[in-house]
């Protein structure tokens, strides 16, 4: 009885969990350098009610093709109104209620850029964050991006399918 009485009151920690389904945008930019972008909706929360903040630190996101990886540095985050969360990416996560924001990735790789541009098949991801005084990255989220459509070279956003939307 008291082991347990012990674990209720000191929770040893919380979880930050995604909730289903994230929306996912991809552009290439028309730039000397082409860069690839990719822009998620993460809307995520705390398993415990008692949890105090977490601070989301930093963000990468895994892009997997065959054999070879590639690691997408985030570079901004926003509310859903659109309005950056402060001069850095970071931000918090309460435990009264979701989180939701835009989170953007790029790179500049030039095999990262034909990939996006010429996929024919799901691209596999894994958003990863270190969190709070944490030192390595931790999964949040692995999704598949089906872009639908050939990607073009500009400045707009292209909706793409993330392989976990809702079900009619």
């Amino acid at each position: 009885m008291a082991g347990r009485l012990m674990r209720l009151l000191f929770r040893p920690g919380w979880r930050l969990r995604c909730i289903d389904p994230p929306l996912g945008w991809v552009r290439v930019s028309d730039d000397v350098l082409p860069v690839a972008g990719i822009r998620l909706q993460v809307t995520t929360f705390l398993t415990s009610q008692w949890a105090g903040a977490v601070t989301v630190k930093e963000l990468q996101l895994r892009v997997m093709a065959g054999e070879r990886e590639y690691v997408v540095p985030w570079i901004a985050t926003a509310d859903p109104d659109g309005v950056p969360l402060g001069d850095t990416p970071e931000y918090s996560v309460g435990s009264a209620a979701p989180h939701h924001a835009f989170v953007d990735f790029a790179s500049d790789a030039p095999d990262l850029v034909v990939l996006l541009e010429s996929a024919t098949e799901a691209v596999p991801v894994q958003l990863e964050g270190i969190f709070n005084a944490g030192i390595e990255f931790r999964p949040i989220a692995g999704l598949d991006l089906t872009i639908e459509q050939p990607l073009l070279r500009g400045s707009e956003w292209r909706r793409v399918r993330t392989g976990r939307e809702l079900t009619e």
